[in-house]
């Protein structure tokens, strides 16, 4: 995948990947049953599948935000991070926007203005913020 972004001029810096979440098997199995199979998820492999991002985005030169290890930082419990042991709840989603969002700020911060703050908009005559006075 990230050699296909580069492919089309997508350099590494601009590049975030994220490991899976962990899986928390209690909930997961409950869901298999109720599909008449069994626990076909551990989340021990899904730390395996994390840590080959980990490695993959260290590889590749480009940022990785690891949900797997930060999750389960302090052996916190994380089901409420997963709607049904596999995938994101709302909690889960808030966690990853907070964690992703303080990874682009960290990217952001950097680049130059090239617009005014929305502040700084004159809302009755925006043109006069945005593109300069015409009549100078």
């Amino acid at each position: 995948m990230i050699q296909y972004l580069k492919s089309i001029d997508i350099t590494e810096d601009k590049i975030i990947l994220l490991t899976p979440p962990p899986l928390y098997e209690p909930a997961w199995e409950k869901e298999c049953i109720a599909k008449g199979d069994k626990l076909n998820r551990y989340n021990s492999t899904t730390g395996e599948y994390a840590k080959a991002c980990v490695q993959v985005a260290r590889d590749c030169g480009t940022e990785v935000l690891d949900l797997w290890t930060l999750m389960q930082k302090n052996n916190q419990d994380f089901s409420s991070y997963l709607s049904d042991g596999l995938h994101l709840s709302v909690v889960g989603n808030n966690f990853l926007a907070a964690q992703l969002w303080s990874l682009l700020e960290k990217k952001i911060s950097t680049l130059p203005m090239l617009l005014p703050s929305w502040r700084d908009v004159d809302h009755q005559n925006p043109e006069v913020s945005l593109l300069g006075n015409p009549d100078q």
